[in-house]
C-alpha cells in the first residue's frame, strides 16, 4: 500500500526534474516515489527554497519550579539548546534541540550537541537550496536526532512565518483544536506524597497519570496510588532502566492493572519486551527510547514488543520522520501519542502540533511547559484548560519574548555563511 506521504512526495506538478534531484530525493525519503508534492501552484513541499546567513546556537538555562526525579537522574533546571536559522534578509525561525545536559537518555546531550552542530551540521548545509538539500545534509549526521531536529525545525519555522509549509501543515486527515494532556511524575519515596500528588492532578484535569518507575523503586508507592485510585487512566515509565534480572519484577507490574508500562528494558533489549509480551499478554506495553527511526518502529511492532508508540520527534530526527511513523501507525491501527522532554515554549508547541494529528490518543506527555519553568522565552505560556485539554486552533509560529531569551542566556555560538 503507497502511503499518503509516499504520495505526497510524488510529483504533480509538470515540472522537470534533473536525475540528480530525483536522486537525492529518493535518498532522502526511501523511494522512488519521493518527489515533492505540489501544494500550491508554484510551491511544493520538499521544493520549497531557503537561504542561510548564519545560525545562531543558544544555549538558555531555565531554572525549575520543582525538582524532578527519574531512574535517569535528578533535574532542577533545564539547560535548553535553541537553533536559530537566518536567511539573507534577516528573517529567522527558532527550532528547539531538546536533547538531555547529559547521554543518559541518549547518546546525546547539549555539550556534544553544541560541537555537532559547529563541526559537522553547519558546514555541511548549502548557503541556497532546496528542503530537500537541507534534510539530506543533515540527515549524513548518525546519532544525533535531537540535534538535526532541531535544524529542520528552524528551517520550517523559519519558511512557515513566510508563508510556507511544513509537513504538519498538509497532512491530510482529521487534526484536534484541543489536545488533551496528561502528566509524567517522578519517582516518589513516600507512598502518601505519591498519592496527594496524584490527586492534585486528577483535581487540574489531567487525561492520564504516569508515574516513573525504576529498578530500586518502592512498589508499596505504585500499589498506594492504583489502590487510592482504581479507575485511574494509570502508566509507568522505566527510562529503560530495568535489566534481565529484573523480569519478574516488571512482570508482576502487571497486577496493578497499569494501562501501560512504557519503555521496562534498555532500547536495545526488543527480545526482553518480546518475552514480557509473550508472559503477560493484557500488559500494555509502550516504547520510547528504543524508537528512534520508522525502521525500528516496524521491526518491534512485527516481533509483538510494542502496542503503543510514544513519538517523540525530536528523537526521531525531526517532523519529516515523525510524519512518516505517523502515517505508518495509522495504516497499522498501532496507538500513539507524543511525549515530552522538558520542553521549553518553542519545542512544546512543536510537539503539540504533532499530537493535534492524533485524535485517538487518549492523551499526551505536554504539560504546559509552566508547570516546570518559572520564566520561559516564549511571549504567550501554553496554558491548559479545565478539561485538561491544550487549545491549538491557533496554529501559528510562537512569538519569542526576546528579552527573556536574551536574559536567560548562557551562551551563543555564532556560525556564518562565507
Amino acid at each position: 500500500m503507497i502511503s499518503w506521504l509516499q504520495l505526497m512526495f510524488r510529483r504533480l506538478a509538470d515540472r522537470d526534474l534533473d536525475q540528480g534531484e530525483v536522486r537525492a530525493r529518493n535518498r532522502a525519503f526511501g523511494g522512488p516515489v519521493a518527489v515533492a508534492h505540489q501544494v500550491s501552484d508554484d510551491t511544493n513541499l520538499l521544493a520549497q527554497e531557503v537561504r542561510l546567513e548564519r545560525l545562531e546556537v543558544l544555549e538558555v538555562v531555565l531554572p525549575q519550579v520543582e525538582s524532578f526525579r527519574s531512574a535517569v537522574g535528578v533535574r532542577h533546571e533545564r539547560r535548553a539548546l535553541y537553533v536559530r536559522w537566518f536567511d539573507t534578509d534577516g528573517a529567522w525561525g527558532l527550532g528547539e534541540c531538546s536533547c538531555r545536559p547529559d547521554p543518559y537518555f541518549s547518546g546525546e546531550f547539549v555539550a556534544g550537541a553544541r560541537e555537532v552542530l559547529r563541526d559537522f551540521v553547519f558546514p555541511a548545509l548549502p548557503a541556497r537550496g532546496a528542503v530537500a538539500d537541507i534534510e539530506r545534509a543533515v540527515t549524513r549526521v548518525r546519532g544525533w536526532n535531537f540535534t538535526t531536529s532541531a535544524v529542520l525545525d528552524a528551517m520550517f519555522d523559519l519558511l512557515r512565518r513566510r508563508g510556507g509549509v511544513d509537513p504538519l501543515d498538509v497532512w491530510p486527515h482529521r487534526k484536534v483544536a484541543r489536545v488533551p494532556v496528561g502528566i509524567s511524575l517522578g519517582l516518589f519515596t513516600e507512598p502518601a506524597a505519591a498519592v496527594d500528588r496524584v490527586a492534585a492532578a486528577v483535581a487540574d484535569g489531567y487525561r492520564r497519570v504516569k508515574l516513573k518507575i525504576g529498578p530500586t523503586m518502592d512498589r508499596t508507592t505504585l500499589e498506594a496510588v492504583r489502590t487510592a485510585f482504581p479507575d485511574l487512566y494509570l502508566g509507568f515509565d522505566a527510562n529503560g532502566t530495568f535489566g534481565e534480572a529484573d523480569f519478574d519484577l516488571v512482570a508482576s507490574l502487571a497486577e496493578l492493572e497499569p494501562k501501560l508500562i512504557e519503555q521496562p528494558f534498555a532500547p536495545g533489549r526488543l527480545d526482553l519486551c518480546q518475552d514480557l509480551k509473550q508472559r503477560q499478554p493484557n500488559l500494555g506495553l509502550c516504547l520510547d527510547e528504543s524508537l528512534t527511526d520508522l525502521g525500528l518502529v516496524i521491526a518491534a511492532h512485527r516481533l509483538g514488543a510494542l502496542d503503543e508508540v510514544n513519538i517523540k520527534p525530536g528523537r526521531v530526527g525531526g517532523v519529516l520522520e515523525t510524519v512518516r511513523i505517523l502515517d505508518y501507525c495509522r495504516q497499522n491501527d498501532l496507538p500513539a501519542w507524543v511525549g515530552g522532554m522538558f520542553e521549553s515554549g518553542v519545542g512544546r508547541v512543536a510537539n503539540l502540533r504533532v499530537a493535534a494529528c492524533l485524535p485517538a490518543a487518549v492523551a499526551h506527555d505536554l504539560s504546559p511547559s509552566r508547570r516546570y519553568f518559572a520564566a520561559d522565552v516564549v511571549a504567550e505560556p501554553i496554558d491548559m484548560d479545565a478539561d485538561g485539554c491544550i487549545d491549538m486552533s491557533n496554529d501559528k509560529p510562537v512569538e519569542i519574548d526576546e528579552l527573556n531569551l536574551e536574559r536567560l542566556l548562557a551562551d551563543r555560538l555564532v556560525l556564518t555563511k562565507s
